[in-house]
């Protein structure tokens, strides 16, 4: 094998496994990227929980001042003074602490979910970097040895 194939081989090679370095850092940035939009995304998550759970607030208190407006309006009584009307309240009230219960749980689960997410593309991230590097020094070792054969 002449000087001048061999040099071919090595150049080759070396680009090679340029290549596959700049691959990985490509794909290492394409994961840390997800990454990133995942933490947006649990971020967000946690927020929509946050509003949900103030809406319902919102909905209980209107509806028992809708109630007692209700009631009075009816009976021309003073609703806190009603047996029925204070155990129609507290059946509401314990509908919204459940409700409320179920929209953290779930916006939990949301947030759970995109940190798992996350981490795993972070993960991919590594992974990326390492077979890159792999794939470089495979490149120059066979390189390395068919122009030493």
């Amino acid at each position: 094998m002449t000087p001048l194939v061999k040099a071919a081989i090595v150049a080759g090679s070396a680009v090679s496994a340029y290549s596959a370095i700049q691959q990985g850092k490509y794909a290492k940035a394409a994961a840390q990227q997800e990454a990133d939009q995942y933490e947006q995304e649990k971020r967000l998550a946690k927020l929509k929980a946050i509003e949900d759970a103030n809406d319902r607030n919102q909905e209980m208190i209107i509806a028992e001042a809708s109630n007692k407006a209700l009631w009075a309006a009816k009976t021309g009584t003073d609703p806190s003074e009603s047996a029925s009307f204070l155990a129609l309240r507290d059946v509401n009230e314990e509908m919204a602490r459940k409700d409320l219960g179920a929209i953290r749980l779930m916006g939990a689960a949301a947030s759970r979910k995109y940190d798992l997410a996350a981490w795993n593309s972070r993960l991919e991230a590594k992974s990326s970097m390492r077979s890159a590097y792999g794939k470089a020094a495979t490149s120059l070792l066979s390189g390395y040895a068919k122009a030493n054969v």
